[in-house]
């Protein structure tokens, strides 16, 4: 890109204007707050690269092998993570983001107690504090500030508002990294699940089957070798007859009991049934 500087500063010289200086730009030369957003943009421009380094390690499904296991911070080859390794990642970067989040929270807070106290300073400076109520019960307005009021209050809030600015960008770039490793989790989960449900419907294929034909099968065989040890137990296995072994007078004189039993049941039947009807 061409340097444009002689130009510009012969522009300046012919408006009477100093030169543009030669200063080199430094972090230590800029206030507090520019100080602390730039370290904390360094450190989440760190965080979303390590992100990008470690997505296609983190991602793979296939199970580490030890003679790769070895450390890929310095670029080194790139292997598959373990679930344990997984777990400490994650664990890092959301604490991390944590920390990040509440940096940015506290330089917030602290904007806010500033930019209060400025304006509390300003209308202290110009003698807008305890006179602020009788110039409006007087009709004034904002017309009846001073120039200098006006300025000192539109200065401070133009550095209020620049400084919201770069509150939202840490904030958006802040959000990229949540968005980046959430998104590197729902994709490890997703893959996860569809690897244990392609391995449980490949063990369940002919496994199941067999297993199966080999249980219908055995149940077969067991029922057909049931029903014939029970017919074989039959036919080894004489009737029972009760008049055998009696002699005629015995089974004679067991008939007349069962006559005399029934003759006596029927009679008390009848007795029950008369007191009920009464």
């Amino acid at each position: 890109m061409t340097d444009i500087t002689p130009i510009f500063n012969g522009i300046l010289k012919s408006h009477e204007a100093p030169p543009l200086s030669n200063r080199s730009f430094s972090v230590d030369n800029l206030d507090d707050f520019l100080q602390e957003a730039s370290k904390i943009r360094t450190n989440i421009a760190s965080l979303h690269a390590d992100l990008r380094n470690i997505r296609q390690s983190y991602l793979s499904t296939a199970q580490p092998r030890r003679h790769l296991i070895r450390s890929t911070h310095n670029g080194q080859q790139s292997r598959p993570l373990s679930d344990r390794e997984r777990e400490e990642i994650d664990a890092q970067m959301k604490q991390m983001l944590r920390t990040l989040n509440g940096s940015i929270r506290n330089m917030a807070d602290a904007e806010q107690v500033r930019h209060e106290t400025a304006l509390t300073l300003i209308n202290k400076k110009y003698g807008r504090g305890l006179n602020l109520a009788r110039a409006w019960a007087a009709g004034g307005g904002p017309s009846s500030k001073s120039a200098e009021h006006v300025a000192a209050e539109e200065g401070e809030t133009t550095i209020s508002t620049h400084r919201e600015s770069i509150l939202w960008f840490l904030r958006q770039r802040l959000q990229e990294c949540v968005e980046a490793q959430q998104n590197m989790m729902e994709i490890r989960i997703t893959r996860e699940m569809e690897k244990s449900r392609s391995v449980l419907a490949k063990a369940q294929g002919p496994d199941i089957a067999s297993l199966q034909s080999t249980y219908e099968s055995n149940s077969s065989a067991d029922y057909k070798a049931t029903v014939s040890s029970q017919a074989a137990s039959q036919e080894a296995t004489p009737s029972y007859n009760p008049a055998e072994g009696l002699t005629q007078e015995q089974v004679q004189m067991f008939e007349q009991d069962n006559k005399e039993m029934l003759k006596h049941y029927e009679s008390t039947l009848d007795q029950d049934g008369t007191e009920v009807a009464y």
